[in-house]
């Protein structure tokens, strides 16, 4: 993938983003802790989560390496993620961090050259050209977001149509 073509792929991901950023806006501060069931991520973990991977993937974009260590750090898990969490208590720290999270990956993809984007970049799962960790966040995101409107859905919240793309 060249540059013109991630930039394509991200304008695409702003409009996905925008139907994200409403749909955490359709929960309430109340609701952040809700687990369908034991041992799964709460509506707060899951929001964490799946943006915490953005910042972090820039973070080992400008490293040229996805470490288990900075992978971790997207974890609601681990020590830095319940650091994070604990601060995190409203909907609108959460939109406020998905913002960040989110425009740190934009700058991250606007900084990059074609050279770049084909360059290999480690991960503890495989080596893989640069631009290719740009899909999988693509991917990360839908993943989660699809499970953010299943609980949505089973607490009565009306999470936005999945295609709106105001």
């Amino acid at each position: 993938m060249n540059k013109q073509a991630l930039q394509a792929q991200r304008q695409y991901f702003q409009m996905v983003h925008g139907v994200t950023m409403r749909l955490i806006g359709s929960f309430q501060d109340q609701d952040l802790g809700y687990h369908p069931k034991p041992n799964m991520r709460s509506i707060k973990e899951l929001i964490y989560h799946m943006y915490s991977m953005e910042k972090v993937l820039a973070q080992g974009v400008k490293e040229g390496k996805m470490s288990q260590e900075i992978e971790n750090l997207a974890s609601p898990e681990s020590q830095e993620g319940k650091a994070k969490l604990a601060e995190l208590n409203t909907v609108a720290a959460l939109q406020d961090y998905a913002a960040a999270c989110h425009k740190a990956l934009d700058e991250a993809a606007e900084s990059m050259t074609d050279e770049q984007l084909q360059q290999p970049l480690e991960a503890p799962y495989g080596t893989f050209p640069t631009s290719q960790f740009f899909m999988f966040m693509y991917d990360e995101h839908w993943h989660h977001r699809g499970q953010l409107y299943t609980y949505a859905r089973l607490i009565d919240r009306e999470p936005p149509m999945l295609y709106d793309y105001q």
